[in-house]
């Protein structure tokens, strides 16, 4: 379950919240003003979120470093090219099992 709670709130409810967030695996979302700003979470979900950032983003890090002496222009034509091919063989695949 989530639930929004001011940080003032939060301020006085802190233990029973952090009790909450560890037993019942609920996540606890903290504004200031009516903004987001915040939010608890139990910290296994945490590591899970982080670690499929961090899978994600390896891919852009390994296109970054391969392009990295590359003109801005050339990357942008190679990626073109390569989002177009791939689509292109996805398709061929479809309609092979289709």
């Amino acid at each position: 379950m989530v639930k929004t709670l001011s940080a003032k709130a939060i301020q006085n409810e802190f233990p029973s919240l952090l009790g909450r967030v560890r037993r019942k695996k609920d996540t606890v979302i903290v504004e200031e003003q009516g903004q987001p700003v915040a939010a608890m979470m139990p910290f296994d979900r945490y590591q899970l979120l982080t670690k499929k950032r961090n899978q994600l983003f390896a891919v852009i890090d390994r296109v970054w470093a391969k392009n990295k002496n590359v003109p801005a222009r050339q990357a942008l034509r190679d990626a073109t090219q390569a989002v177009k091919h791939t689509r292109a063989t996805r398709r061929s695949r479809r309609r092979l099992s289709a």
